[in-house]
């Protein structure tokens, strides 16, 4: 007898809509760390039957998509490259669409006229990518947002007039209180409840963090890591750190790192606290040298080899792009020939020496219990360079060179 899908009981073809046509279970996962998610709907079973039709329809109509337009067509590249935020839509399929529950209009006094617009369309889940990335953008770079307009306009695609649930209204308004500052801010269609309003401006008018008071609290937040490492409770350390780079624009994905807002720390003495008188750029970079080499000094602890030397490689390959550009990602080769620019940076006397010196050595150990007896050798040298007058240093390479390689005597003895 042949299988007829609408023999299905009602609950279970719901089911089957929902697996189909909603956002949570179109969404495909980034195929690497530079790119963003992406979505496939498969609708070809909306044209099934008409009775199908009416059923998997509710499905589709249950996601809540965003719509955003604006003047400048690199806008919709940067919201995408820079943000990874997921498109749906783009161009004409875009400006055809209609069933958005928010509409974000952006553009500036003296823009193009609103014929020359270029939209996309999102899901919900990712709108808060999107508002951070711009307010990352508007830190990078402090001019922006007084230059721009922004006007939210609710609707209930669906059924016009029709107010939008509270909870809903939040979730659709509440990412924007990470916009501040802007030229003009109006929040316009479905009954937008003023407690909603209200909340949402009161949020945007409370002041970004300080550099500052950013450094304090990563500050803050990297030594109550170290007293949950120290206390060999490992999850509560990693929390504690990655909050502390969050409280510096720096954010994790995976095994990538985004280091954002990069001129809201350029070229500024601070004022106040414990970081007066340094340059914030370097403040900060020294405050993540000590947040890598904690972390690399955790996945050590929990036996984590391969994510210790991940991340200490990365580290040590991106500080050293800053003075042999030309270098090849790998840390064996001859020390003395290849590695010329660690005497080099120790010589600069660079601020975060001490601390980059923890992380070749931690390096180093996560090399070692993998048996990358080359790496290890460069590693723990090149520790002994940054860090002459740490015993346990200079203790593990005199004994390196007692049980290997007679060639690293000499330098084991410098």
């Amino acid at each position: 007898m042949a299988f007829r899908f609408l023999d299905l009981p009602p609950e279970i073809r719901d089911q089957i809509y929902h697996d189909v046509l909603s956002c949570d279970q179109a969404r495909r996962p980034p195929p690497d760390d530079d790119n963003p998610a992406s979505y496939h709907f498969d609708l070809a079973i909306l044209h099934t039957n008409k009775q199908i039709h009416h059923e998997s329809k509710k499905a589709f109509q249950d996601n809540v998509f965003i719509k955003i337009t604006t003047p400048w067509s690199e806008s919709i590249e940067h919201i995408s490259s820079e943000g990874r935020v997921p498109i749906i839509a783009l161009g004409p399929a875009a400006d055809a669409f209609g069933l958005f529950h928010l509409w974000i209009w952006i553009d500036a006094p003296g823009a193009p006229p609103r014929g020359t617009a270029y939209s996309m369309i999102i899901c919900l889940d990712d709108l808060l990518a999107f508002t951070r990335m711009w307010r990352f953008s508007n830190l990078n770079h402090q001019g922006l947002n007084p230059h721009l307009r922004l006007k939210l306009i609710l609707q209930d695609p669906h059924v016009p007039d029709r107010k939008i649930p509270k909870t809903l209204q939040l979730r659709l308004l509440q990412p924007f209180g990470l916009i501040k500052n802007l030229h003009s801010f109006s929040v316009h269609g479905a009954k937008v409840l003023p407690s909603v309003e209200e909340a949402l401006k009161k949020e945007q008018a409370t002041p970004e963090p300080s550099p500052e008071e950013c450094l304090e609290t990563a500050s803050a937040l990297k030594d109550a890591g170290n007293k949950s490492l120290q206390a060999q409770d490992f999850a509560a350390a990693m929390q504690f750190y990655t909050e502390a780079f969050a409280a510096i624009h720096v954010t994790l994905s995976g095994r990538k790192r985004y280091i954002h807002a990069e001129g809201y720390y350029n070229l500024r003495e601070l004022t106040t606290g414990s970081y007066k008188g340094q340059n914030g750029h370097l403040a900060r970079i020294i405050l993540r040298v000590k947040l890598v080499a904690n972390v690399i000094q955790l996945y050590l602890k929990t036996e984590e080899w391969d994510e210790a030397r991940f991340w200490g490689k990365r580290s040590i390959n991106l500080f050293r792009a800053s003075f042999d550009p030309h270098h090849a990602d790998d840390l064996e080769g001859d020390f003395d020939r290849d590695w010329a620019w660690v005497q080099l940076s120790a010589a600069m006397g660079f601020p975060a020496q001490n601390a980059m010196g923890k992380i070749f050595y931690r390096t180093a150990l996560a090399s070692r219990a993998l048996g990358y007896k080359k790496e290890e050798w460069n590693l723990v040298h090149a520790a002994q360079v940054y860090s002459p007058q740490d015993e346990i240093i200079r203790a593990d390479l005199r004994k390196m060179v007692e049980q290997g390689d007679p060639d690293h005597k000499a330098a084991a003895m410098s």
